[in-house]
């Protein structure tokens, strides 16, 4: 594997573990979000996700993409994230 790509891979961990957790803290401190959203979103992390590594906010995205497109509608207008996830939601594209 080029050595270039793990270090952008790197790179991008870094930058998509916060995200993860930014997303998180919003979706679970709003109160408007009803909370079958959340207990899905629960149960989908324990099911699908490492207990030993950070979340993976790529995986988040998809997830809120494919089950809750409507909460994350919501998250792309949130001015504390917005940016960083349009450029997940443009890497996923890509990809």
């Amino acid at each position: 594997m080029d050595p270039r790509r793990i270090e952008d891979k790197a790179e991008e961990d870094s930058v998509d573990d916060p995200l993860a957790q930014r997303i998180l803290d919003i979706i679970f401190q709003d109160p408007d979000v009803r909370r079958l959203y959340k207990e899905s979103l629960t149960d989908w992390i324990l099911d699908t996700q490492p207990r030993t590594a950070p979340l993976d906010a790529a995986a988040l995205v998809q997830y809120l993409t494919a089950h809750q497109p409507d909460l994350l509608n919501r998250l792309k207008i949130n001015v504390r994230i917005k940016e960083d996830l349009a450029r997940a939601l443009e890497s996923i594209e890509r990809n």
